[in-house]
């Protein structure tokens, strides 16, 4: 059943800030770092700074070979509730799963360690979570470019609530499904699930279908609660040439266990991740400056030919994208690599 409404949040509101008769239920945020000296302080501080007071932090240091260790000490040393773990480099799924292994609240945040809250993002979701008995609560973003901020929401209804019997719109209307950010989880639904530690890219698309397979209620919020920071490429991992490569696994791993239940809505939720991977593949070629106008078509069109792309390209399903992302999924169905680079090249361009 799907239900939607935009009294609850405006019942909720109390001169900006949400009342809480919760705190007795913890909040684990786990908070995976490596290499991330300019940005942790902001992002930890945005979560011990939070209205919401009975939390864990947990930050994993994933074997930085930079001062985020010592920073993230120095902030355990100013607030208990923080917790460290240094581990020898694994992963964003072994940093994950280190954190998941001694959490011990009652629901779980995953937070980006270059991302920061909103400052009552964690009252405004176990509000809700509480309020409604849901096991998920998802909820809105800012993307927070160097000079301009956009707000970014994934449906126009305040609210938004799933039952059990209406997974099929949760799945094919909720844009938000592959991430394991902006998400409060109910930790009894994740019980013994981990992230899959093969996976060193889009881990995040099968691990939510094996959560969202367990949900019995989730609730999606027209509210943003936390700030995305888009860095550019460059900044972060630089090129890849094999970034179409390292997105298979992940995407044949979901298609796996999507293929033994064989319902629409959840080919349309490996479609919309497909579609997602698609776009961030096409976006990483144009971004590279050292490739001319050719050569980006050249990748572009070799990118193509990979399975699960053209699977993609003839299978897509039915589900809720923006036009923007569906035009160009549709130029290179029709083999038009050329006008694709061109357009996505101007697109980053804009965002530069």
């Amino acid at each position: 059943m799907l239900i939607a409404g935009n009294s609850y949040l405006m019942n909720m509101r109390v001169c900006g800030k949400m009342s809480s008769n919760f705190d007795e239920k913890k909040i684990s945020v786990i908070i995976p770092a490596y290499n991330v000296e300019k940005y942790l302080l902001q992002c930890v501080k945005s979560v011990s700074n939070q209205t919401y007071k009975n939390l864990e932090i947990i930050v994993v240091d994933d074997g930085s070979k930079d001062s985020t260790l010592e920073i993230a000490q120095n902030l355990r040393n100013e607030d208990e509730r923080i917790v460290v773990i240094h581990k020898e480099n694994g992963g964003l799924s072994s940093a994950r799963n280190a954190g998941m292994n001694i959490a011990t609240g009652d629901y779980v945040l995953f937070l980006d360690s270059d991302d920061w809250f909103e400052s009552n993002a964690c009252e405004v979701a176990i509000s809700v979570a509480e309020t409604n008995h849901a096991d998920i609560v998802l909820f809105d973003y800012y993307r927070e470019f160097e000079h301009e901020q956009v707000q970014y929401c994934a449906h126009k209804g305040d609210v938004l609530k799933y039952e059990k019997n209406g997974k099929r719109e949760f799945f094919l209307y909720d844009m938000k499904t592959i991430t394991a950010w902006g998400k409060l989880y109910s930790r009894k639904i994740l019980c013994e699930l981990r992230f899959d530690e093969k996976m060193r890219t889009a881990e995040d698309v099968e691990f939510n279908y094996r959560v969202f397979s367990n949900v019995e209620s989730a609730v999606y919020i027209r509210q943003c609660l936390l700030h995305y920071r888009m860095l550019p490429q460059s900044a972060i991992h630089g090129f890849d040439p094999k970034i179409g490569e390292k997105f298979e696994y992940p995407l044949e791993k979901t298609k796996e266990l999507i293929s033994s239940q064989n319902t629409d809505s959840l080919f349309a939720y490996y479609s919309f991740a497909a579609i997602a991977y698609l776009v961030s593949c096409q976006n990483q070629i144009c971004r590279n400056s050292k490739l001319g106008l050719f050569e980006k078509t050249k990748q572009i069109r070799d990118f193509s030919k990979k399975i699960w792309v053209k699977d993609l390209f003839f299978n897509m399903q039915n589900v809720t994208i923006p036009f923007s992302r569906k035009m160009l999924v549709h130029l290179g169905r029709l083999r038009c690599f050329g006008i694709l680079s061109v357009i996505i090249s101007l697109k980053c361009l804009r965002k530069a």
